[in-house]
């Protein structure tokens, strides 16, 4: 997909995109001179992110894990 449908996916502008490419952040394949991405790779991207997030979250939420023993 291209930049616009990439962020028509995402939920987010354009100018989001652009600036996740620029910065590295989101995966992305050049093809000459366009930016192209993979719904497979944004998929497993967003959900690699939202399981960082969720490990950050889960101590302030209670949780501190199991117990070895």
């Amino acid at each position: 997909m291209n930049t616009l449908q990439a962020a028509t996916y995402l939920g987010v502008s354009a100018d989001v995109i652009e600036d996740l490419v620029r910065r590295h952040v989101i995966p992305f394949t050049t093809v000459g001179d366009r930016t192209v991405f993979s719904k497979a790779a944004l998929d497993h991207w967003v959900y690699a992110r939202s399981m960082e997030s969720l490990q950050e979250d889960l101590p302030n939420l209670g949780f501190q894990g199991r117990r070895a023993g």
